[in-house]
């Protein structure tokens, strides 16, 4: 495996640099970054944001602990998701879900405070690049984006037991 130096690294660099040769660096390694990962620079990646907020490529391991409690019979429904064992276009799908729920910046619980006996309860743990986020939720306080999510992660569970 090469060892490329993170985009954090690069723009680091790159700011101590003058501006003509500032954007000659940043393109010297991204250049680099795609030609060792086999990857064209205009090619489709999930995206996440680093500390300073700029955007980076990923292809950093993902994993998802999902559970589904409650509903009319009470059962519950769990599964864990790691992106290794998913193919190529589940993964890119798995990741466009998280990412059109904007999950990290979902607060950690969605309670609604009429909630039914019967109504399910959702907790999803997100764990990606080192980073980690939990939402708890109850059906009536799901925001729109985020059922996708549960869908997907809910169909997943089903298919594993």
């Amino acid at each position: 495996m090469h060892s490329v130096p993170s985009a954090v690294a690069v723009a680091s660099l790159a700011a101590k640099c003058a501006p003509p040769h500032r954007a000659v660096a940043v393109l010297l390694w991204l250049g680099v970054f795609t030609s060792l990962h086999g990857c064209r620079p205009n090619a489709e990646h999930p995206v996440a944001r680093d500390q300073a907020g700029a955007s980076m490529l990923v292809r950093d391991t993902m994993r998802i602990y999902f559970e589904r409690t409650g509903g009319f019979a009470g059962l519950a429904l769990t599964a864990t998701v790691e992106s290794d064992t998913l193919s190529e276009q589940d993964e890119q799908h798995l990741r466009q879900l998280i990412d059109e729920a904007g999950f990290f910046d979902l607060p950690a619980v969605l309670h609604d405070t009429a909630a039914a006996v019967d109504q399910f309860g959702y907790k999803v743990t997100v764990e990606i690049a080192g980073r980690s986020h939990t939402v708890e939720a109850t059906e009536g306080a799901i925001p729109p984006p985020l059922r996708p999510l549960l869908e997907w992660l809910a169909r997943a569970a089903r298919r594993r037991t």
